[in-house]
């Protein structure tokens, strides 16, 4: 404990402020956004008046993000009914080939209030989910004015592919992974206790898989950006490919059940993202002229 004072009375000595830095990064941010449509616009002395305008117009943007949101949970939660019967299929599933095995055929509860958090929740994730598309073009309303038009149509194009992909991996692991997945970690379970599932640790569990898989399915949009500002290229990649394979397969051996198939399910996808990515960054690497390359 006093080793930890001593670190924070020095920070503070040293005037390292964690807020105050972020405060000033973020207006430093809004400051180049305001400068750049100010040189854009030919109107030099624009930037100097805009920088309380543009958080103002980041503030509208981020309302119209919540207002999304809320929308889109609403919608959510008026149709809760059919959603859970939807979420539950992969479970429903599974205890038609494990009903002979001890696992309990209903999903249970140990608390009165556990089924109506965990029903808000989903709804609040569901509408998260639904609306990014709608956040997104948010973002890109703030941001656009501010870009060139070679950066905007790689802004448009990451955009675009990082929500599809992320919808991309949310059903690849719902409809492909997941069933499998509860498949074998119920029948391994079941061999040595009685197997009981609540209702939320299933919900917990699956939700922490769908997101997993959509994160997962980013790594191409994550790793062709690295590549696009030159931090990432792609003889990195080629070099350190094992490392990224077994990387992937260590990864998939924490989040997969104790088999080789589920292991395989889940390490195999997640490489080849990172394939995908290599492909990505070569093609950027040999189109990319001293003309068209871009300071990021």
């Amino acid at each position: 404990m006093a080793k930890i004072g001593w670190r924070q009375n020095k920070m503070s000595r040293m005037g390292f402020k964690p807020f105050q830095y972020i405060s000033t990064m973020f207006n430093a941010g809004l400051r180049r956004k305001a400068e750049r449509e100010a040189a854009l616009s030919g109107n030099k002395t624009e930037a100097q008046m805009s920088l309380f305008e543009h958080i103002k117009e980041l503030r509208k943007h981020a309302l119209r993000s919540v207002i999304w949101l809320f929308v889109f949970s609403g919608i959510s939660f008026a149709f809760m009914e059919p959603l859970l019967h939807f979420l539950k299929t992969p479970y429903e599933k599974v205890l038609q080939n494990l009903h002979d095995q001890g696992v309990t055929q209903q999903l249970s509860s140990i608390s009165i209030f556990e089924v109506i958090t965990v029903n808000f929740k989903i709804c609040f994730l569901i509408g998260f989910s639904l609306s990014l598309p709608f956040i997104a073009r948010e973002i890109w309303k703030f941001i656009a004015p501010a870009l060139y038009e070679k950066e905007k149509q790689i802004a448009r194009l990451s955009v675009i592919a990082s929500v599809t992909l992320f919808y991309a991996g949310i059903c690849f692991g719902f409809f492909l992974i997941i069933p499998y997945f509860f498949s074998n970690a119920l029948s391994w379970a079941s061999q040595y206790a009685q197997v009981m599932i609540t209702y939320e640790n299933y919900f917990n569990s699956l939700i922490t898989m769908m997101l997993i898989f959509g994160a997962v399915f980013e790594v191409p949009v994550i790793l062709s950006l690295l590549g696009l500002a030159g931090i990432l290229p792609s003889n990195v990649l080629i070099k350190n490919r094992r490392i990224a394979f077994l990387s992937c397969f260590i990864i998939g051996a924490i989040l997969s059940p104790p088999d080789v198939i589920s292991l395989c399910l889940v390490a195999i996808p997640m490489y080849f993202m990172v394939e995908i990515s290599i492909y990505i960054i070569k093609k950027i690497e040999e189109n990319r002229s001293p003309k068209n390359e871009i300071t990021v």
